[in-house]
């Protein structure tokens, strides 16, 4: 058994030749590996000059490939160039007529549209200085209508015989409007009675069988335009009672007249006010509506354009059935004259068929006692020959029916 420093000892000769032995294989190793970069780098050199001859080589070969190629390709390539530009040109001309059709009827309607236009520009400028002076010319009449209505306001407040004028123009329109006529329908500022307490009334419309209708034309004016231009509700509510009062007062003076009284039985028993502006007697009843009825008591009808227009063409209607009246006598008299000479030509027309019946039944009778007697005898003659070399032979005589007694109950049936 060996002690330990013998083993110390045999371990550090085992390192030692490990040692020794690892450093001969080193330089080995060394030598072998220098060898090997040296071998390494001749292929090295030897393959980049071959790969350097090789490049050059195929340099050249391609470049005398692509030269040969290039030719052919150019000659393809021009030749396929020549067939597709013709063919493009085919499909452009085509595609150009094509566009062309299109756009021919676009440009026809652009051209269309571009002349309406400038006619309907002509046309709309030529309007627009029409519309232009109508809108002068309106403008100016405006003016004109807006000074005349001042200076008619003026005038109808200022003179009470100006409103009374106006008031009986406008009555003598309305009943001209109506289809009357002056002198034969109705009179203007007819005298009811002359002398001292004699009246006189602005219209008398003719009725039939009487004297006629007294119409008097009023226009209370003052408070009414008055409170129209007033903003103050109580002024206002003020000056259309004195409005009511001032067509009262007019119902009032026309029932002291009594134009229909001084007409007497033959005349209406009521005389007409009238008031020649819609809105002036709708503010009195308004504010009094049994005014309408205070006047029906006073016999007075208060009347506006539109409900004398009425009154009026009523008595047209009224005058129609008079004259209606009056040619009744002659329309009986020619009446009666017609049937008489209708009854006169019936007899003798009944009497001209009686005739003519009377002759038929004897053509009858003649034809039966020529058939019966007379023709068979004839016809034994034609049997013996005796009638050979003769132009004209026995006729047959044929009955005629009784047309005139037919006539006669067809119209008894149509009676």
């Amino acid at each position: 058994m060996l002690e330990p420093p013998e083993i110390g000892m045999a371990l550090v000769g085992l390192g030692m030749a490990f040692a020794l032995g690892w450093l001969i294989s080193s330089s080995r190793s060394k030598v072998k590996l220098a060898t090997s970069e040296a071998r390494a780098e001749a292929q090295v050199d030897a393959l980049n000059q071959a790969t350097e001859a090789m490049q050059n080589e195929f340099k050249a070969i391609a470049s005398d490939a692509l030269q040969g190629n290039s030719e052919q390709f150019l000659q393809v390539a021009e030749e396929k160039l020549k067939v597709h530009t013709k063919e493009g040109e085919k499909v452009l001309g085509e595609q150009k007529m094509a566009m062309e059709n299109l756009v021919v009827p676009i440009r026809e309607s652009l051209d269309k549209l571009e002349k309406n236009s400038h006619a309907m520009e002509e046309k709309r400028e030529g309007a627009y200085q029409g519309m232009k002076r109508q809108v002068e010319e309106l403008q100016k009449a405006t003016t004109g209508l807006r000074d005349s209505s001042v200076q008619l306001s003026t005038a109808l407040r200022g003179s009470i015989k100006d409103r009374g004028n106006w008031g009986q123009v406008s009555l003598k329109n309305v009943a001209e409007a109506a289809g009357m006529l002056e002198h034969c329908d109705f009179d203007i500022e007819y005298t009811l009675k002359s002398g001292k307490g004699g009246a006189r009334v602005d219209m008398l419309a003719k009725i039939p069988g009487g004297e006629g209708i007294p119409i008097d034309a009023k226009v209370p004016l003052a408070n009414y335009w008055d409170a129209l231009e007033t903003d103050d509700q109580e002024r206002k509510g003020e000056l259309m009672l004195k409005h009511c009062k001032d067509v009262k007062k007019h119902i009032d003076d026309l029932a002291d007249r009594d134009y229909s009284g001084i007409l007497g039985p033959n005349g209406a028993d009521f005389t007409v006010m009238y008031i020649p502006a819609e809105p002036i007697l709708a503010a009195a009843y308004e504010h009094q509506p049994d005014l309408q009825e205070y006047a029906f008591k006073e016999r007075i009808l208060i009347v506006t354009p539109v409900t004398l227009i009425a009154l009026l063409r009523t008595v047209g209607v009224y005058w129609q059935q008079q004259s209606i009246a009056e040619n009744a006598q002659d329309i009986l008299q020619h009446a009666q004259e017609f049937y008489q000479r209708s009854a006169k030509f019936s007899g003798d027309l009944a009497k001209m068929g009686r005739g003519l019946n009377t002759a038929l039944n004897a053509y009858n009778d003649a034809a039966t006692s020529f058939a019966t007697r007379l023709m068979p005898s004839g016809r034994r003659l034609e049997e013996f020959k005796v009638t050979d070399g003769l132009a004209k032979k026995v006729e047959e005589m044929k009955l005629i029916d009784g047309s005139a007694t037919i006539i006669e109950s067809a119209l008894l049936q149509e009676e």
